[in-house]
């Protein structure tokens, strides 16, 4: 005997069978005990499932109905960035005497990364800097504590945490000071006779102080000439610098040029075209030059270090002495070490016999041969390309969905470009002008910081898009791994390409930052509340 199916049995329950053949059913089940059986079993189960679906529905909440609707403030990175600017402060206060107890036990500017970590431009002196530091901490921290306050006053647990961290803040023994701000052209002068008892920051022309400056002296501007006397440190972003008078602190110089004659209790910092250190100089601290052309001829009281072009060393160094010049160095007969001293670069330097070293120069000649002849280099370049391939892993497991949607704007030829270079121009600007506003200063660090991620992710989506384009595309996160894997490796040989290989990275930069800020746009556009 031929049985009816479940299928044939539920269209007959449903009505959809035709007359004929319900007919032939309902006759058969009078005669057939299975499909009968069949037949009552699916008839209840279609009972029980219609009650359930008739139920009445559970009111849902109010709040679950409703839009999401994203914070204004982001108070996740507003604390965040407001623990670390505590944090930060509390080191910089410190440093002076973790540098005073590192000299002490032998650790001077001759150490490479001493020098850099302690003898660098961001960590010493800064007065200003740490009185702007203090207020952004305690103004985004009490900021962010009354936020809470208001919106989430059933959270003990943070309340707790954050009202610490503004006591904490509030320890801090340092007051916050306020600094003098002058704008002008076509120059500003401090008189001989004027005196200056806070921070002067100048913005303007050429800036000459004749007079006494109380503190630090900061300038943005197109020349600078101190002949008078700064309690504190200078620091200078200009075109040419003339220290001529007192520095009781330190001097940190970006400019073309530079020029020390005067006295200098701490220590000269230069990122400059041109670094000169007159014989009439007189530097308590040491010297790092970061130049095209050094010449030190003064009296530095502690380590001499300069990396560039060329070099020439005719004064005194108390400490130790490194130079590396990849076009010539030059030992005159006035100089004196009474340390190490080292010279790294191409040729061989030129040592004057009536030089008075404590120990023999030490000598490295860096012979330059084409990068891509030793192993270092591609072995490098391994580890580069496995560096962009984890990153990339780490983007297609977190948002899988969403690295493919940029993937896919890669292919949008006008407006990717566009965007990535808006962006790569636009986001750092923006986030500078929003830091200059203490509450939004967690959006712009915050915004500063997703910026070079954006920049490095650039590679990865650009990678897989050539991937794709050479193997076409695949389903799956494997296939998507396989062909940025090959695209990664593909761009990592067109960066070494000579004299192309750095416009192809631009471009790989601003495509990539332009296909991440499309998918983001219609995202946001599409109003999606996740990545994935």
């Amino acid at each position: 005997m031929n049985h009816f199916d479940e299928m044939t049995c539920l269209m007959y329950l449903e009505g959809q069978l035709d007359r004929s053949r319900a007919l032939e059913l309902s006759a058969h089940v009078d005669s057939c005990g299975e499909c009968r059986a069949l037949l009552r079993a699916l008839e209840r189960e279609s009972k029980r499932l219609a009650q359930a679906l008739l139920e009445e529905d559970e009111p849902v909440p109010a709040r679950l109905l409703s839009p999401a609707v994203g914070e204004h403030t982001p108070w996740g990175w507003i604390v965040s960035f407001g623990l670390a600017a505590a944090g930060v402060y509390t080191v910089w206060t410190g440093i002076d005497q973790i540098q005073e107890q590192l000299g002490q036990a032998g650790f001077t500017g001759g150490n490479l990364f001493t020098m850099l970590l302690f003898g660098g431009v961001f960590w010493k002196g800064w007065n200003t800097v740490t009185n702007f530091i203090e207020i952004l901490a305690f103004t985004t921290l009490g900021i962010l504590a009354i936020g809470l306050l208001r919106r989430s006053w059933r959270r003990w647990t943070t309340i707790t945490l954050v009202m610490g961290a503004v006591l904490f803040a509030l320890a801090l023994p340092r007051a916050a000071g306020a600094a003098e701000v002058r704008k002008g052209h076509p120059s500003i002068e401090v008189g001989k006779d004027e005196v200056i008892k806070n921070d002067l920051v100048v913005f303007g022309g050429p800036v000459r102080v004749d007079g006494t400056v109380d503190g630090d002296l900061i300038v943005f501007g197109e020349k600078v000439t101190v002949q008078g006397h700064v309690t504190g440190d200078v620091i200078v972003f200009c075109q040419s610098v003339n220290v001529e008078g007192q520095v009781d602190g330190s001097v940190r110089a970006f400019t073309n040029n530079i020029s020390v004659s005067g006295t200098v209790a701490r220590n000269v910092i230069a990122f400059a075209g041109t670094v000169d250190v007159d014989s009439s100089s007189k530097i308590g601290g040491e010297v790092i030059a970061f130049t095209g052309n050094s010449s030190m001829d003064g009296h530095v009281a502690r380590d001499y270090t300069a990396f560039g072009g060329q070099a020439t060393l005719g004064g005194f160094v108390g400490g130790n002495a490194y130079v590396h010049a990849d076009q010539s160095f030059t030992i005159t007969s006035g100089a004196q070490i009474d340390g190490t001293a080292r010279f790294r670069g191409q040729k061989q330097p030129e040592v004057d016999p009536h030089a008075k070293l404590a120990s023999p120069l030490q000598i490295e000649i860096v012979k330059k041969t084409p990068s891509y002849a030793s192993w270092r280099f591609w072995f490098h370049q391994a580890l580069f390309w496995g560096a962009a391939f984890v990153f990339g892993l780490v983007l297609i497991l977190i948002v899988p969905q969403f690295f493919s949607r940029v993937v896919a704007s890669n292919r949008e030829y006008v407006f990717s470009p566009l965007l990535g270079f808006a962006a790569l121009v636009g986001v750092p600007l923006l986030a500078i002008i929003v830091c200059i506003t203490v509450v939004g200063l967690g959006v712009g660090i915050a915004s500063i910081l997703l910026w070079l991620v954006a920049l490095y992710a650039a590679q990865t989506f650009v990678g897989a898009w050539i991937g794709e384009m050479l193997l076409k595309p695949g389903i799956g996160s494997g296939a998507l791994l396989g062909r940025m894997a090959l695209g990664l490796l593909v761009l990592r040989i067109a960066f070494q390409i000579p004299y192309l290989g750095g416009w192809i990275k631009f471009v790989v930069i601003i495509w990539g930052l332009g296909a991440l800020a499309l998918a983001l746009f219609r995202k946001q556009q599409a109003g999606s509340p996740q990545l994935a």
